[in-house]
């Protein structure tokens, strides 16, 4: 594709249904983000036509908006082309300012380009796509890549999910699968599993917890919270980090999944509770003694309540493990809270910047990354690194012993007045 002689890029809007949309983090005060796209417009530049728009993946929140269209009971999963279509409506309705000025910015002759995040995948589907053209006018979508390149290459822009583990992508070229029952699907990558199965359902309660950036950084914020399926909930964040990247805790250090492993060996009641769920997850003929030689150690016992939290309604799974608190746990307290915070602590900054260092030595000058919210720029030599931020309210949890889920509840009646 050529390059219009001026680029202008950001990331990460993440714009949800609106008005009608509770849990929409978009931030436009005043229509800032339609007044800018105008003010670009109204530029010489722009009325000649000589600018390229691009947004750098995230601009719509596919993961959060209407969650009900979205029923499938799989860890591998995400939306089929209608239930992608039915969420995509809600966000034009909820925002037609903007999709008129990507319009108007388009009819001078300038180019609006989308990339796709690991929140819109769902801008592979092709009515998706003819959707927000419908409303928003001939904009360009170009999907598959990790890199983008103008300028001959000197300026290389990418979102940045496939640099994370967490929410990279197995097919990014074509993240299509058939899913068991024929169904055709997007693939669905770990990070959105945590965000669909997990923090939706507890956004109801506490509307700030999709905020904490990065979302590994729940694990110790929920680790002391009263009800013990909470507990095992940060237990489960802390092995999803371990097995995504950048964690320092060891599978075998904490005493979350000896205990668990200990109560299905144990306790027959327990047992018993936990049979059902296991068939209804895996097998539905299993016994209680095949459930328990299954569940005899952390990691299956991990990919077992992993597999239930995609499948089972979110209160019934953490039910069961509420029932489970014990009076004490043999561990230092304080200790183990500081191994769990560090599971999540993942320089997600840092990681960026090497990525950086590595495409200006593919004879890029300018690279341009977004995914982490987190505003930065770094010259070294005559090469530049710059990521946009975000364009959503959020809260980078540098302290997480500070933090729990009533104050969540309570940050948003702050910011709101």
């Amino acid at each position: 594709m050529t390059s219009k002689p001026i680029t202008i890029i950001v990331s990460d809007l993440h714009m949800g249904g609106g008005r009608n949309d509770p849990g929409d983090d978009f931030v436009d005060h005043n229509l800032q983000f339609s007044r800018l796209i105008r003010e670009q417009c109204s530029t010489p530049e722009g009325r000649r036509g000589d600018i390229e728009f691009i947004i750098n993946g995230d601009f719509l929140e596919f993961a959060q908006v209407r969650p009900e269209t979205y029923d499938c009971p799989s860890t591998k999963y995400w939306c089929s082309q209608p239930e992608s279509l039915l969420k995509v409506q809600m966000m034009l309705d909820g925002h037609p300012e903007v999709f008129r000025a990507l319009r108007e910015f388009q009819d001078a002759g300038n180019r609006m380009t989308l990339f796709a995040g690991n929140h819109d995948v769902d801008l592979y589907w092709g009515a998706v796509q003819s959707a927000i053209r419908k409303i928003a006018g001939n904009v360009c979508f170009e999907l598959g890549e990790i890199w983008y390149h103008r300028y001959d290459g000197r300026l290389r822009i990418s979102h940045g999910h496939m640099l994370d583990p967490a929410n990279r992508f197995e097919n990014w070229k074509a993240p299509f699968q058939l899913s068991d029952h024929g169904v055709l699907r997007l693939e669905m990558c770990p990070g959105t599993r945590f965000m669909v199965k997990f923090v939706n359902p507890l956004e109801v309660t506490y509307p700030f917890i999709d905020n904490v950036h990065p979302v590994t950084r729940l694990a110790p914020i929920l680790w002391k919270e009263d009800r013990y399926g909470f507990v095992v909930a940060s237990w489960m964040f802390s092995k999803f980090a371990f097995r995504h990247g950048g964690s320092t805790l060891e599978s075998t250090t904490s005493p979350i999944g000896h205990s668990l492993r200990d109560r299905i060996a144990s306790d027959d009641g327990f047992l018993v509770q936990i049979t059902e769920l296991y068939r209804e997850v895996s097998d539905p003929k299993a016994s209680p003694e095949q459930v328990r030689m299954a569940l005899n150690s952390e990691d299956p016992i991990s990919d077992f309540l992993n597999q239930a939290m995609a499948t089972i309604p979110f209160e019934r799974w953490l039910a069961v493990l509420d029932a489970l608190k014990p009076s004490t746990l043999s561990v230092d307290s304080d200790g183990l809270t500081l191994e769990i915070a560090k599971s999540g602590r993942i320089d997600s900054k840092e990681a960026c910047r090497d990525a950086a260092r590595e495409i200006w030595a593919d004879n890029a000058e300018v690279v341009v990354v977004g995914h982490t919210h987190l505003p930065d720029q770094l010259t070294e030599d005559d090469h530049s690194y710059f990521n946009p931020g975000s364009w959503t309210r959020y809260l980078e949890a540098n302290n997480e012993f500070r933090l729990t889920l009533d104050g969540l509840k309570v940050s948003v009646r702050l910011i709101h007045g």
